[in-house]
């Protein structure tokens, strides 16, 4: 009768747990994350740009590995010694390593077993802080030597400013854009609950070449063509962007 009544009361405590238990799991937690509407907002700014960035090439082939190499260092010292001497500061100024390559090529374009001639190219960039001396600069550049103009770009010494703005902006028209959203649906936005800012921000030169454009230099006794014919330099403005992805609780 003893191991009867054990017996039952075990049975009725393991139900009892088994019905505990079953509760507890029934019983899904509340969520805590509040009612939320998400939107995206963007802003572009158009400014002008103060900062011109130049790169040209030095090109130099020849047969004679030696001659190839001191006519290229010739070229490229004196090149710099013109941008220096129109008012490029040291700091601003750079030149890469000389490269040297070697051609198997004849003038057909077909491979030979020796070498046709040496090619020995280096690049030299300067900035510039005044603009509008872009077209002498680059004049002057390829008066002392350059083979080409490499690429060239406008920026602005200002763009953190400009970005703060920018995406300042582009907040606010995230924010407008969800309370024009909440109100046709009866509802109201409140504060913040996340923002992102999207990785494609960035600026858009107002002009540039990224391709290399390589020359053959004209001289006349001794010296360059007149540039007096050259295209007015129009430096126009610069695009800053910045677009965000925000969530607002919604009231």
């Amino acid at each position: 009768m003893k191991t009867i009544l054990l017996f039952i009361a075990a049975a009725i405590t393991f139900v009892a747990a088994a019905i505990t238990s079953l509760v507890v799991f029934r019983r899904a937690p509340e969520s805590t994350t509040p009612r939320l509407i998400a939107t995206t907002g963007s802003a572009e700014l158009r400014v002008v740009p103060d900062l011109a960035d130049l790169s040209f090439q030095v090109d130099v082939r020849n047969v004679n590995l030696a001659l190839a190499r001191r006519q290229q260092a010739e070229r490229a010292t004196k090149l710099l010694a013109a941008l220096r001497a129109a008012g490029v500061a040291e700091t601003e100024l750079q030149s890469s390593q000389s490269q040297i390559r070697a051609n198997y090529t004849n003038g057909n374009y077909r491979e030979t077993g020796k070498v046709t001639f040496y090619e020995v190219s280096q690049s030299v960039s300067c900035t510039l802080h005044d603009i509008k001396r872009v077209p002498d600069v680059t004049a002057a550049a390829v008066a002392a030597g350059a083979t080409g103009v490499q690429e060239a770009s406008l920026r602005t010494s200002q763009l953190r400013t400009f970005r703060d703005e920018a995406r300042a902006k582009a907040i606010q028209a995230a924010k407008e854009k969800a309370t024009a959203l909440a109100k046709e649906l009866g509802a109201k936005v409140g504060k913040s609950y996340n923002i992102t800012e999207e990785s494609d921000t960035g600026i858009t030169p107002a002009w540039s070449n990224s391709n290399s454009s390589n020359f053959q230099r004209t001289e006349l006794n001794g010296a360059v063509a007149s540039d007096s014919a050259a295209p007015a330099f129009a430096p126009g403005t610069i695009s800053i962007s910045a677009k965000v992805s925000v969530s607002f609780i919604l009231e």
